[in-house]
């Protein structure tokens, strides 16, 4: 996928208007955006639970002063803001690589480093960095069940890992 990544924005290069390359990179931070408003309001309901009754009031592991609530809301605030901060990065790339598309980066250089691989790095851990966050999206609603039953929160995380393993990782590779 990085070499289709680097092959993207050497095409994007190639048009004489980038005005494809410009509205591609708008829709990937519209998505991003979408993304951290979610977090961000989920994160906020997360901190409202904390004080309600909802929450399951017993010892986290016989810990006494941590309850297993208080281990559910901080699981999935953590996951939220890890996925919060990918997002976050994901744009401040998209943006970079908006900025070095338009700046005719092949033509700047500087010893070994070039504008062209600044700009194929930039895009691919803009890319990079939003596979992490919709990733842990996925673990974020295997979190998110926990509040319903341990179990199913079990059952789903194993669920997740596997799925993401075999059938985007090893699955997509196979098939090359």
């Amino acid at each position: 996928m990085n070499l289709i990544y680097k092959n993207w924005v050497n095409n994007r290069l190639k048009d004489e208007n980038l005005i494809t390359a410009i509205q591609t990179l708008r829709n990937f931070i519209m998505a991003n955006s979408t993304f951290i408003s979610a977090l961000i309001i989920l994160i906020g309901i997360l901190i409202g639970l904390y004080s309600s009754d909802f929450l399951d009031n017993s010892t986290f592991w016989g810990i006494s002063g941590i309850s297993v609530g208080f281990i559910q809301i901080m699981l999935n605030i953590g996951v939220a803001s890890f996925c919060l901060i990918n997002f976050t990065f994901s744009i401040r790339l998209i943006n970079r690589t908006g900025l070095l598309l338009t700046g005719k980066p092949q033509e700047y250089s500087i010893g070994n480093i070039n504008g062209l691989e600044i700009t194929r790095k930039a895009f691919i851990k803009a890319q990079n960095h939003w596979l992490s966050g919709v990733r842990g999206l996925f673990f974020l609603v295997g979190s998110l069940i926990w509040f319903v039953n341990a179990g199913l929160f079990i059952i789903a995380t194993i669920g997740i890992t596997l799925y993401l393993i075999l059938f985007q990782d090893i699955w997509r590779i196979s098939k090359e």
